[in-house]
């Protein structure tokens, strides 16, 4: 019974990473992946997402600041985050 769960996670986790792959996301840290994701996931319809916001998501609250802002600093250098012209800190436009 145990066996086929894992099975599946194993299977699962195949699926996950070759569609990361597929969309540029095998480039990123665990942490990167999570900031990202996150920020995606918080994004407002316009595509913008405030900070805090990723803060808040439940992928991120584990994380430590300095490695969280650590994190939001190398995704927006590879190209996944852009500040916005809004607002210089803290807001951000999710690509």
């Amino acid at each position: 019974m145990k066996s086929d769960f894992v099975k599946k996670i194993i299977l699962l986790k195949q699926m996950l990473d070759d569609m990361e792959q597929d969309i540029g996301l095998s480039s990123l840290s665990g942490v990167e992946k999570n900031v990202y994701l996150a920020a995606q996931a918080s994004k407002s319809q316009d595509g913008l997402v405030q900070t805090k916001q990723i803060l808040k998501h439940s992928f991120t609250q584990k994380m430590s600041r300095p490695t969280f802002f650590r994190a939001l600093k190398s995704i927006e250098k590879k190209g996944f985050l852009s500040h916005s012209d809004e607002k210089k800190v803290g807001l951000f436009i999710v690509v």
